[in-house]
């Protein structure tokens, strides 16, 4: 046993009991992790964050302001893909249909409308189209003279939600409309930014054309009520595919169309009403988001969460069914998505399945990491401060996730 040799002034020489540790050595782990993510964080030049750090069975081991509605940029997606998986199934197909009013007649021709039910698929693609064109043209259709209809009814015609700024359409999100080809980004004229449905309408005529089937007469937009002849039908992948492109990559468009499909289901298919759906999700999961939403990306300059929001939502997504699809579309660090080139040469590489946030002055990172000991920690680091911080920003959240990693909580 080690012990303290003491001379006290009168030259007497004691022996004592084993030396005292120092403060540092006789803190725990959670108590070093503290100091130390402490100490990073206030190199991260913010002026405003939220942080909060949960080990699985242990609850909340770190927080820094959590319950501070700071803006989420892009990790607000996780938000948005859950409730899509829970609303909509992770099965679930956006259908894109062609019908018509009348049957063609025996020389396969339509003399009526052609009626284009678009159900808001993210994922469609001018190559889409042209399979609509291809399957009229195999049941011997080759023209319509009646013209061709758009049914967008099942989405607004929002086309862009407040917040947004100008510069970012469609660079950044495209346009948004039930009948979405390429992503809305096809083209960038004012006049298909302010309205792409008939640009849209115009490359189905096109394609169809392409395909064999030639449409002649007006092109036109409306809720279509009357029995149609359905003729051709596209699908989507199915949604947990699209959830899983969209956090990989932080795709800005799949995410606002998701929230619009969540509306619809729940009887109102726009922003607000995903918005609304969203916060019911969050109220049966006991979930208490804070902030506000206005938008499925994270876009919108309104749009503030909290740290002790996403951890709780993140949690809740791993105890159900679907937790796995979640985790799934998660970037993983040096591996694949907007973490491939995040976290390398580290020991947090290969160990961190995270979204990322870049908006602005705004650095965020909100997932799960496995620490030393081999326990499931999930996190939201949400750091805001001037566009000139943020570097500081991101380099204070990477070396606090390199700390989650080596810890042993």
């Amino acid at each position: 046993m080690r012990r303290t040799v003491v001379v006290l002034a009168s030259g007497v020489v004691l022996l004592t009991g084993p030396a005292m540790a120092t403060p540092a050595q006789a803190a725990g782990p959670v108590t070093r992790l503290a100091a130390s993510l402490d100490a990073i964080l206030a190199t991260s030049g913010s002026t405003g964050m939220s942080v909060r750090v949960d080990v699985a069975g242990r609850g909340e081991v770190f927080s820094h302001t959590a319950a501070t509605a700071v803006a989420p940029a892009s990790t607000e997606k996780v938000i948005t893909a859950y409730a899509a998986l829970r609303v909509l199934g992770p099965t679930y197909r956006f259908a894109t249909s062609l019908g018509s009013l009348v049957a063609a007649d025996k020389n396969g021709t339509i003399h009526g409308r052609l009626v284009l039910s678009a159900g808001g698929d993210p994922t469609l693609t001018k190559a889409g189209l042209v399979a609509l064109g291809r399957q009229l043209r195999s049941k011997g259709i080759h023209a319509v003279t009646g013209g061709l209809q758009l049914d967008d009814s099942r989405l607004s015609r929002v086309r862009r939600a407040a917040g947004w700024k100008n510069e970012w359409v469609p660079g950044e999100v495209g346009p948004l409309s039930a009948l979405a080809v390429n992503g809305n980004s096809w083209r960038a004229d004012a006049a298909y930014l302010a309205n792409p449905s008939l640009g849209n309408l115009q490359a189905v005529r096109t394609a169809l054309a392409s395909a064999g089937v030639t449409v002649t007469g007006p092109l036109t937009v409306g809720r279509s009520i009357a029995r149609l002849h359905p003729l051709a039908r596209v699908l989507s992948p199915p949604l947990a595919a699209i959830v899983h492109d969209m956090l990989k990559q932080s795709v800005n468009f799949d995410a606002e169309m998701l929230l619009e499909a969540v509306g619809a289901a729940t009887g109102n298919g726009t922003p607000a009403g995903g918005v609304a759906a969203v916060r019911a999700q969050a109220a049966a999961l006991h979930v208490q988001l804070g902030g506000n939403i206005e938008d499925g990306s994270g876009l919108s300059s309104f749009d503030r969460v909290t740290a002790d929001g996403q951890v709780t939502w993140l949690e809740a997504a791993m105890t159900s069914a679907l937790g796995a699809a979640l985790y799934a579309g998660l970037p993983v660090a040096c591996v694949d998505g907007t973490l491939i080139h995040r976290f390398c040469g580290t020991p947090a590489a290969g160990r961190v399945h995270a979204k990322t946030g870049t908006l602005d002055g705004t650095r965020a990172l909100t997932g799960f990491v496995t620490d030393a000991a081999g326990h499931r920690v999930t996190f939201a680091f949400l750091v805001g401060g001037p566009p000139s911080s943020a570097t500081k920003a991101k380099a204070a959240i990477d070396k606090a996730v390199v700390a989650l990693t080596t810890s042993r909580l």
